[in-house]
């Protein structure tokens, strides 16, 4: 990490949001790099408040501030306004950097990410969006969108259920096409049901119906491997 938005995202995947953050001017620090970290290559956030070299990119914007004297000012009357100044301009200096670049399409769904976590997109589901991480709140945004352009479809659900478990297997029975059974191989928890609960409240077709198998296959004649005895989930 270098960069001040590299540790912002940093922090973020370690479950500390942006406005937690707090960043200042840090008392030592190298001329070749904008992070202060005691070791360059650190690759945790390990604190909220983040020491920055601030005339490495914006010398431009801080380097009156950061000298008082400059400004005819006393250093005990305006470094605390002056350390809340900072803070304040790193984060709208942070805000146009982690949206530099940005399409309309990552726009409309991280407006939807922030929608699904207060309630506002779907109240009903708020609770059960809660306990998926970060990074697959993120993708279940992206699959909202798809399914806003193109509409509820089994491929959307799918995807949505390989979020949450990449090795989950989805059946479609033939002679029923709308009934539809699903194996997980973790054992249930309040957790994992209420993920899966939003994955079927916001991606499954209307009249479909999932019936899922929870740590044990349902045996498959034929299937050896799902026939074994204290293993096999009857169906």
């Amino acid at each position: 990490m270098n960069f001040m938005w590299d540790m912002a995202l940093r922090a973020y995947e370690q479950g500390k949001d942006e406005e937690g953050l707090f960043f200042e001017q840090a008392e030592e620090y190298s001329p070749f790099y904008e992070q202060s970290f005691p070791c360059i290559n650190e690759r945790c956030v390990e604190t909220d408040v983040i020491g920055l070299n601030l005339l490495y990119r914006f010398a431009d914007i801080f380097q009156e501030i950061l000298a008082p004297e400059s400004l005819g000012l006393g250093e005990g009357e305006y470094a605390q306004f002056c350390r809340y100044l900072t803070d304040a301009a790193l984060h709208t200096i942070l805000y146009t950097d982690l949206r530099h670049g940005l399409t309309r399409r990552e726009l409309y769904i991280h407006k939807i990410l922030e929608e699904l976590r207060d309630g506002t997109f779907w109240k009903g589901t708020m609770t059960d969006f809660g306990m998926i991480g970060r990074a697959g709140q993120g993708r279940f945004a992206a699959l909202v969108l798809r399914q806003m352009e193109t509409g509820s479809s089994l491929q959307i659900f799918r995807k949505g259920i390989l979020v949450l478990y990449p090795d989950a297997m989805l059946y479609q029975i033939k002679k029923e096409p709308k009934k539809l059974l699903l194996y997980i191989r973790y054992p249930k928890t309040e957790e994992r049901e209420h993920q899966l609960r939003f994955v079927q409240d916001m991606f499954l077709p209307i009249g479909f119906e999932l019936r899922v198998f929870w740590q044990y296959h349902f045996g498959i004649i034929g299937a050896e491997g799902t026939m074994k005895l204290d293993e096999m989930a009857l169906y």
